[in-house]
């Protein structure tokens, strides 16, 4: 029998990640059962299992995202170039999904521990990356790296608050809301 590789179990995992991700944003954590990623994902239950053994480790994985990078990787950019792309993934419209899931997850990370650790880890690494390009920008204009962390955890806790909006629907202009927060930034 072949040996199967490394990135074909990589993709079959994401596949499972990717089918979970959809179906809590569409139904939330506690109504998705795993039956649901089975018939989602397109694999077997068995499959399924193998890679997830439960739902709370397939909701951490799915919670854990891409290392905390939030699209598998930091790029070089500018803080406003930064916010823009993230707040473009809870964007009404197309973002609306990813903002639920958003929503969710900070949500629940309020009274599951396990969930607030992944989701911490992710944020923590975010929010270094965002801090240390406000600390580059700032120390031209010779601002310090306490007031880039408190600026990045502000503009970072924003975000999810246009998550939040977002998932329930309430009407937000992504543009605006950009706009502003970088102008915040500005040293």
């Amino acid at each position: 029998m072949p040996k199967v590789s490394a990135s074909h179990l990589a993709a079959r995992r994401g596949q499972i990640i990717e089918a979970a991700k959809a179906l809590f944003a569409e139904r939330g954590f506690s109504r998705t059962t795993m039956a649901d990623v089975v018939a989602a994902s397109g694999m077997s239950t068995g499959a399924v299992y193998h890679y997830f053994p439960s739902k709370g480790e397939l909701v951490l994985a799915a919670v854990a995202g891409r290392d905390g990078t939030v699209d598998g990787q930091f790029i070089e950019e500018t803080p406003g170039e930064l916010i823009a792309r993230l707040a473009g993934y809870v964007s009404p419209g197309d973002g609306a999904a990813h903002a639920r899931f958003i929503a969710q997850i900070w949500g629940d990370a309020a009274v599951t521990p396990e969930l607030a650790a992944v989701a911490r880890s992710a944020h923590q690494r975010l929010e270094e990356h965002l801090s240390g390009l406000l600390a580059g920008q700032q120390a031209e204009h010779g601002g310090n790296e306490a007031e880039a962390a408190a600026a990045a955890r502000v503009a970072l806790a924003s975000l999810i608050g246009l998550s939040a909006l977002v998932a329930s629907d309430v009407p937000v202009d992504t543009a605006s809301f950009v706009r502003v927060v970088t102008r915040l930034l500005d040293p």
